[in-house]
């Protein structure tokens, strides 16, 4: 059987100091290679829980078992709770691999594929569940304590601090640790505040006059530019006044507990109460619903695509003039000032026109989408024909050198010439290699697998009418049409770069133009490179 391992430990302290990767590895390929297995595929997860799915490692483990054929028809662990501490999102992707065919086999708690055998793996997950989370209350507990005895728990000090040993051993043998302040941290905290609440010669700025300030006397936050966010939370930190508070939200939701249930730790005051509340005051005099906002936030069309091409940040829409006119700016400029990025404003209206405009006129057209489809058609027969035929007749002949061997051997033992219990090493052998060779031959055909077989000159001209029809206007169609097909637009002075990807245009074409509801899988990042579809000058 062609079989995945996957080996997980919770934290990246664990993946650089501890065996337990290593050792989940050797014995997982010693208990396959014992079991005759053929490991197909290695997923290491360094540093993540698993009391949720929220592993990158994982996430492809989980994609790929979701191919057509699937690279491998079971995944190993060392124990179950190395898959999931969660019994309800264990049991739905246990459920997701078995439609597929896919075991979940764990090497040390092994159980039958009957339903006693599966009540017996999930009172293992409940279990795993139960002691995660026992383990996270007396962790917890623990850090609870150490905060009321005036102790630091973390392992970086907020901006305007440094953390300093205490003199006294904690868990382990650790040091306990306190804050003290950062002279040269502290200084900016106190520029920040005054700024905000009394202005240096002049009025008082607001937290994003304060960033682009800041940003442009070149004073960072610890080696970068600094966001509205991190003033926003310096200002709104208890911390600089003389209490850092402790267990304020839940580590998983980031949900504000209750205030009884809150632990404050006296720490050496950065500013006095009477500024901080004075700082308070106004926040909350300038918050959304205490005074009318500037402007409105609306769906755009290129929201979410397009990018600034000179520093890579995503770009969002301004108004200017009381609302009369509306832009596209760079959010890396708006939120770190002008010296974070030379770009400048892009009137909406235009960018949006030269989009739909080029998607019309160069990119959704017969022509267009015909030539592209046929030349990927080409370049996947090229690359079926030219690369891959002499190793497909190479695996084959090796496979079917296997059979007649496994033939021939079991001849013998109906001739009697050969003992049964003599010749199952042997079988055994025959049986992991003709496994390995069809997962090859398996891979191959899964790189080649495409819509475009599905594609005949009249679909391409009938769809490539309803799609230019639909991009007409700037409407929630034509955005969705566009998120669709496209990775990112980027602008950069007059220019305008629109990429995106074949296989998404071919999908949406082979679908009839309905765009398929999870056609990019979201959960993991670049997940295919990029090709240009048109470059054209703004002005």
């Amino acid at each position: 059987m062609q079989v995945a391992i996957y080996a997980r430990v919770s934290t990246t302290r664990q993946a650089e100091n501890d065996l337990s990767i290593p050792d989940q590895l050797r014995q997982m390929k010693d208990w396959a290679e014992r079991n005759g297995h053929v490991v197909m595929r290695e997923y290491i997860e360094p540093g993540a829980s698993a009391t949720d799915d929220k592993r990158p490692v994982f996430q492809e483990m989980m994609q790929a078992s979701e191919q057509n054929p699937a690279p491998f028809q079971a995944i190993i662990v060392h124990s179950l709770s190395r898959f999931f501490r969660d019994l309800a999102q264990a049991v739905m992707y246990e459920r997701k691999l078995l439609k597929g065919g896919i075991k979940l086999i764990s090497i040390t708690q092994q159980t039958n594929d009957d339903p006693s055998g599966a009540m017996l793996r999930h009172m293992v997950m409940m279990f795993d569940e139960y002691q995660s989370k026992e383990n996270a209350k007396h962790t917890l507990r623990g850090m609870q304590e150490n905060a009321r005895q005036g102790y630091y728990n973390g392992s970086v000090a907020p901006y305007g601090y440094k953390t300093v040993a205490a003199g006294k051993a904690g868990y382990r043998g650790r040091q306990k640790k306190k804050l003290a302040i950062e002279k040269s941290e502290a200084e900016v905290v106190r520029m920040i505040y005054d700024l905000y609440v009394h202005g240096i010669k002049g009025p008082r700025l607001g937290m994003k006059e304060i960033t682009k300030h800041l940003n442009a006397k070149g004073i960072t936050m610890r080696g970068k530019l600094w966001r509205v966010q991190k003033i926003y939370d310096i200002l709104a930190s208890s911390t600089y006044a003389g209490w850092h508070v402790f267990n304020r939200r839940d580590s998983k939701s980031f949900v504000l507990k209750d205030k009884s249930l809150w632990i404050k730790v006296s720490v050496p005051a950065i500013i006095d109460q009477s500024l901080s509340d004075k700082a308070a005051k106004l926040r909350e005099a300038n918050t959304p619903k205490n005074c009318v906002p500037s402007r409105e936030h609306s769906h755009t069309l290129l929201t979410g695509l397009l990018k600034c091409d000179h520093c890579g940040s995503a770009m969002s829409v301004v108004t200017g003039k009381a609302g009369r006119y509306r832009y596209y700016k760079c959010n890396a400029r708006m939120s770190k000032g002008n010296a974070a990025c030379p770009s400048g404003n892009i009137p909406l209206d235009k960018i949006d026109n030269l989009v739909l405009e080029a998607f019309r006129n160069k990119i959704y057209t017969q022509d267009h989408i015909r030539n592209v489809m046929y030349q990927l058609r080409d370049s996947l027969a090229q690359k079926k024909v030219g690369t891959n035929k002499p190793q497909i007749k190479k695996l084959e002949a090796e496979l079917k050198d296997i059979e007649q061997a496994q033939i021939r051997l079991m001849e013998a033992v109906e001739q009697g010439a050969l003992d049964l219990e003599t010749v199952k090493p042997r079988a055994q052998q025959h049986k992991v290699a003709k496994e390995k060779i069809q997962g090859e031959l398996d891979m191959i055909k899964r790189q080649h697998q495409s819509p475009l077989i599905r594609l005949t000159p009249q679909k391409i001209d009938v769809v490539a009418r309803v799609l230019n029809k639909r991009l007409s206007e700037a409407t929630p169609y034509a955005r969705a049409y566009l998120k669709a097909t496209l990775s990112e637009i980027r602008v950069k002075a007059d220019t305008l770069k629109i990429s995106g990807t074949h296989d998404a245009m071919a999908a949406l074409i082979a679908s009839n133009g309905i765009i398929p509801a999870d056609s990019v899988p979201r959960s993991i990042p670049e997940w295919c490179t990029t090709y240009c579809l048109a470059l054209f000058a703004i002005i």
